[in-house]
């Protein structure tokens, strides 16, 4: 069969097709086949994807040495308060989507939008940092190009925002998002609202995710819960993991759930138990979730996976994706390491041998999140 010519198609077919590109890299594709396509859909249909959000945050109070414990840094917002006597302020803040990808089988890369038409922030997956190695022009048409996962970053104005998730997924519809912030907590903002609300719950989550088309949270017991976003409150879905770890992580790949515990040298503490003073990982534990029998079972092996837990992405990579790699039963995070060192923050935890250390004292797991020698800047 000879080649088909396929810059003639209709233009209502176009439309069509074009309606149900939803990534990045597929619209890049569409718009490479010739002159007509890349007319047909615009560079805008998927990139420069922003939202804007007001959100409000309750004023830090004036240092107190005699406290300890810390105040509610987010708080509901009352519009009745009056503006000078208010202990509130209203922040702008902006959602962006940003997108895991393997370049050339070889380089595993976050990609992240920016507001110029068609440019991106290369950054490491795990600690989020700008890799600077890469040249300032990247043709991505000439090299293989591999999705792996999407995700989104909520930048907030002099506030720490750990994660956002979004509803619906891969769609520029948005209608929903959920921010999981400093200390725990949870802000909720619908399409309609004018401000974020915060989701009234005793209990401070590590992770949130989205599950089978809903928002879920998991707190520091390793208990899952649908977020409802029409009560604004949480409802359990699973028992808890009991598992002994201090921090709980939320991986969905296939449409199965799984949590990463790991365990510390030392107890996390009230104080801070996000900031840079965190005790030192020293264990992980991997669980599945049965959801017929409502139970938890224990990974012991990840066989030829590699599972990435990263600032706000958490994700499984086949090591055949990554040529050159050929450790896998691991975890990469973000380590205890100098962000600046040639390590880029990033620690490996071997399952197999539960050995843990930095990424450069497993030989070859390094090159995959640096610059590719594959590329040669003019």
């Amino acid at each position: 069969m000879g080649r088909r010519d396929w810059s003639g198609l209709p233009d209502e077919l176009l439309t069509k097709i074009g309606q149900y590109v939803s990534g990045h890299f597929d619209m890049i594709r569409f718009r490479s086949v010739c002159r007509r396509w890349r007319y047909s859909l615009p560079l805008s249909h998927t990139n420069n994807w922003h939202l804007q959000l007001q959100i409000t945050l309750l004023k830090e109070p004036k240092p107190d040495y005699r406290i300890r414990i810390p105040l509610p840094f987010y708080e509901s917002y009352d519009p009745e308060l009056e503006a000078e006597s208010s202990p509130y302020h209203t922040v702008p803040s902006s959602i962006v989507k940003t997108t895991v990808c393997i370049i050339n089988q070889s380089s595993l890369l976050k990609l992240e939008e920016t507001q110029q038409e068609g440019k991106f922030r290369i950054i490491n997956p795990i600690s989020d940092i700008p890799i600077k190695e890469f040249p300032k022009v990247l043709n991505l048409l000439d090299y293989p190009i591999m999705e792996i996962t999407r995700g989104y970053i909520c930048k907030i104005s002099h506030s720490n925002v750990l994660k956002a998730v979004i509803l619906p997924e891969y769609d520029d519809k948005v209608c929903m998002v959920l921010v999981l912030c400093d200390h725990g907590r949870l802000l909720l903002w619908r399409n309609g609202d004018e401000h974020m609300k915060e989701i009234s719950n005793k209990f401070r989550y590590d992770d949130i995710a989205v599950y089978k088309g809903h928002f879920i949270a998991i707190d520091r017991w390793g208990t899952v819960s649908f977020v409802d976003s029409s009560s604004l409150k949480v409802v359990q879905y699973t028992p808890p993991v009991l598992s002994g770890g201090k921090k709980k992580n939320l991986v969905v790949c296939s449409e199965q759930l799984y949590v990463a515990d790991r365990y510390f040298d030392r107890a996390r503490t009230s104080q801070n138990p996000y900031g840079k003073w965190d005790p030192s990982v020293v264990d992980f534990k991997i669980y599945k979730l049965d959801e017929d029998w409502g139970r938890w079972i224990e990974i012991t092996s990840l066989n030829d996976q590699i599972l990435f837990l990263g600032k706000a992405l958490n994700f499984f990579v086949p090591i055949k994706e990554l040529s050159g790699c050929n450790k896998g039963n691991c975890i990469y995070f973000k380590g205890d390491e100098f962000i600046g060192s040639k390590s880029h923050g990033v620690s490996v935890f071997d399952l197999a041998g539960r050995r843990i250390g930095s990424i450069l004292s497993f030989p070859g797991c390094s090159d995959m999140l640096c610059s590719p020698s594959w590329f040669t800047a003019n």
